[in-house]
């Protein structure tokens, strides 16, 4: 990916996806002490954990990426759940101000509120379209 496709994703995200990398940057700013590395336009926070916090995984919003676990940068571009999360990143700028409504909040839903039910009729948390979506554009499971 060049400097230019880099700084069209961020320039997008800063615009058109603005309010959910407004988010995003709060967010990213209660983890200021964890270490981030710049990936193709976005921005990964590795380590987003504070104690007592019982979220694992990643989460994406706007350009801001932040997983929960440590992943040395060298390992940024390999990481199936960082490529997931650019997936999001993706939505973002295809959505605009619709990603929270459309991927968002359904993504957050079902993995808060649907990990039982996932359990019980053996889904897979990737089978959901916006999982499914952010896998595919991220080139998460190849």
């Amino acid at each position: 990916m060049t400097k230019i496709h880099e700084g069209f994703i961020f320039f997008l995200n800063c615009t058109w996806g603005i309010i959910q990398s407004s988010i995003g940057f709060f967010l990213f700013i209660g983890f200021i002490d964890k270490p981030h590395f710049w990936h193709k336009g976005s921005i990964v926070t590795v380590g987003a954990t504070r104690k007592g916090m019982k979220i694992k995984g990643g989460v994406s919003l706007g350009l801001f990426i932040f997983i929960t676990h440590d992943i040395k940068k060298e390992q940024i571009n390999k990481s199936s759940l960082v490529k997931h999360e650019y997936g999001h990143v993706l939505q973002s700028i295809l959505l605009g101000p619709l990603f929270i409504p459309v991927a968002g909040l359904p993504s957050l839903i079902w993995a808060r509120f649907f990990a039982g039910w996932r359990k019980k009729h053996k889904r897979d948390y990737y089978s959901f379209y916006t999982e499914s979506w952010a896998d595919m554009w991220g080139d998460a499971r190849e």
